[in-house]
């Protein structure tokens, strides 16, 4: 049922609307924001259609919050003790503004408040891969997610033995991929909102942190990749994911060949010229040779120092 209305309300007009801003930034969110500053039109807009969430500051009497029609209801409080209704839960107002979104994300999909997401089955996805090491699959695969997230939401999945995540996302902790497969396995909770709230962002790219451990993304079947990619099209808004693929990967020649597109990076020196040829040769030998036809070969120049 997407868009879902998340309404924010508080006297604090700029402290609001930046907050109202921060939370737009996580687009797989699946949420409209609504802010008011008077609490009479956020009860009228609650008459007028459902809220899912309210978000409201500590300020209005309980008498105006308890008017607002709202499926949740958080109350944005400053430190000390704070008036709460029953149906009401307290969050802290003066701290980063990822961290009140995940608060609150994290109480509503403990209590399935929110229901299951609807999102439209299907997307796209586009793969990223080479035969060729050191040759800046990452760097064309983020560049490539920054600029599709300016006209959708993006989500970008780094499936490589070495990511090299620190240095891509450098202060990234907290849940990683392997995370988000195993809440999938247990088959409980709201995909939607645990991605958003589980979800980093560099340039409006959203990004799921890599799974640190080798052993960890072996262990991964290939029917467990493709059911994620499916559940996260038919829970979330994003419609195009992009896949940074290794070879480590269970199960790569069909996940190559559910891309809507492959880019393969190349270059021009012998060496790499073997060794693409290598690969168009294994997807013929084994029945994949149809990934060539939605494959796009992308030629890359070496920079000055020898670095892609």
């Amino acid at each position: 049922m997407y868009p879902k209305s998340f309404v924010i309300c508080d006297v604090e007009q700029e402290y609001a609307r930046n907050l109202m801003q921060a939370f737009k930034e996580h687009r797989g969110l699946g949420f409209q924001i609504h802010l008011f500053q008077r609490m009479e039109d956020a009860q009228e807009f609650s008459r007028e259609k459902q809220v899912h969430i309210l978000l409201a500051g500590e300020d209005y009497e309980t008498s105006q919050r308890q008017l607002v029609r709202a499926r949740e209801k958080y109350v944005l409080v400053k430190g000390g003790s704070a008036e709460l209704l029953d149906d009401e839960k307290a969050v802290y107002k003066y701290q980063a503004s990822d961290k009140i979104l995940s608060a609150i994300l994290r109480e509503a999909q403990e209590g399935e408040g929110l229901g299951a997401g609807s999102g439209a089955h299907g997307g796209k996805l586009i793969g990223i891969y080479s035969p060729i090491r050191r040759i800046g699959k990452t760097k064309f695969a983020l560049d490539l997610g920054k600029e599709t997230a300016k006209k959708e939401p993006v989500l970008y999945l780094n499936l490589e033995e070495y990511s090299g995540g620190s240095h891509y996302f450098p202060g990234q902790q907290g849940d990683n991929l392997g995370d988000l497969l195993y809440f999938i396995r247990q088959e409980k909770g709201n995909l939607g909102l645990r991605i958003s709230a589980m979800a980093g962002q560099i340039k409006g790219l959203d990004y799921i942190a890599p799974i640190p451990v080798m052993q960890d993304l072996w262990s991964v079947e290939e029917t467990q990749w493709l059911g994620l990619f499916e559940e996260i099209f038919a829970n979330c808004l994003y419609r195009t994911i992009i896949l940074d693929l290794g070879d480590s990967i269970r199960g790569l020649y069909r996940i190559l060949r559910e891309c809507q597109t492959v880019y393969t990076l190349y270059m021009d020196d012998p060496l790499s010229m073997a060794k693409l040829a290598q690969y168009t040769e294994n997807l013929r030998q084994t029945g994949y040779e149809d990934v060539l036809e939605h494959t796009v070969q992308k030629k890359i120049q070496l920079e000055a120092g020898g670095c892609p």
